[in-house]
């Protein structure tokens, strides 16, 4: 039987899920301890006006007051930030071939794929421009403030909590979910077939067929493609690892949803090309969360600038877009 670490659903106050403000801190709402329907959660957000106020005004101050790690903290050579001059710099591939920077905002998109810091996000079908830099913009935003609580690989779980609660604050509608220790009996295996496996049943059909082929973007990109260098560097150091392979879409009641997909090995051989890196059975151990985020879109309307403003030039520096095959 799967071992099972859960992740508490942090409570609301203001210094973890709501910003310390300069004046009195608006309380904002609250979400349901350990609500399993981010859908109907969302669903009573969008009835109150007072709700998607307080929301709002609660996101605005805590992007505010966030705190990033500094760039000084982030400029190690090689390592972490991968700028589009120190790529050019570097002869690092994978600038020409990004099909991000000029994505129609309004527009639905054909399906396509990203790297984001320590994630890979498979966007479906029908997501427009702006969606998928919303999305982008405030999962990175999320992870450089975890960052700067704690150390990503070597406290996974720790970092992905407050990866989960900073997301909440950023209108997203985040329910709890945990981690659990998956065993194998296999002597070798590799992550893309741990994911393929785990998603049936978690992603629908066209979901899964949109995620393989991300990876298979992921697979084609040559050791000094910028994209490959901005995921390897960010989701591990030497034998362990924390990243995401994550579906975006819209669900079928038309709301934007993520469905997060976690990982966090520790092994004792230092790993390269994570996803189709043979890691040993015996040796390695191996956690995975999966959830459902939607996104509360009219709140995070109001929170888009101060995102953006947040981030700086940073989005250059972590995100990649992944044209895929067709077929």
């Amino acid at each position: 039987m799967d071992e099972v670490t859960t992740l508490k659903r942090p409570s609301l106050t203001k210094t973890t899920a709501y910003a310390t403000t300069r004046g009195a801190s608006p309380k904002g709402p609250s979400l349901m301890e350990g609500f399993a329907e981010p859908e109907q959660q969302l669903q009573d957000e969008l009835s109150s006006d007072r709700i998607m106020n307080l929301r709002a005004d609660a996101g605005e101050q805590f992007v505010e007051n966030l705190r990033l790690p500094d760039a000084r903290d982030l400029w190690i050579p090689g390592y972490r930030i991968i700028t589009e001059q120190l790529a050019r710099e570097s002869g690092l591939r994978g600038l020409e071939d990004d099909p991000f920077p000029d994505l129609p905002l309004e527009e639905e998109q054909p399906a396509t794929g990203a790297v984001d810091g320590n994630m890979v996000e498979s966007f479906v079908d029908g997501v427009t421009g702006q969606q998928k830099i919303d999305v982008l913009n405030s999962c990175l935003l999320a992870q450089l403030a975890a960052n700067a609580k704690f150390k990503r690989v070597e406290q996974p779980v720790e970092w992905s909590n407050a990866y989960g609660t900073i997301l909440m604050n950023l209108a997203w509608v985040v329910p709890t979910f945990s981690f659990r220790n998956l065993r194998t009996s296999a002597q070798r295996f590799t992550i893309d077939q741990v994911i393929l496996k785990l998603v049936q049943g978690f992603l629908n059909p066209d979901q899964i067929s949109k995620l393989t082929a991300t990876m298979e973007a992921m697979k084609a990109l040559e050791s000094n493609d910028r994209r490959f260098v901005i995921f390897e560097r960010n989701a591990k150091k030497q034998s362990d690892g924390n990243f995401q392979i994550n579906s975006v879409g819209a669900s079928a009641g038309g709301t934007l949803s993520m469905k997060f997909n976690a990982y966090a090995f520790d092994t004792n051989t230092e790993v390269t090309n994570i996803l189709w890196f043979s890691f040993s059975g015996n040796s390695t151990s191996l956690k995975v969360s999966q959830s459902t985020f939607v996104l509360n879109e009219q709140v995070y309307a109001r929170l888009r600038d101060p995102i953006v403003n947040k981030l700086g030039n940073r989005g250059v520096d972590y995100i990649g877009g992944l044209e895929l095959a067709e077929g």
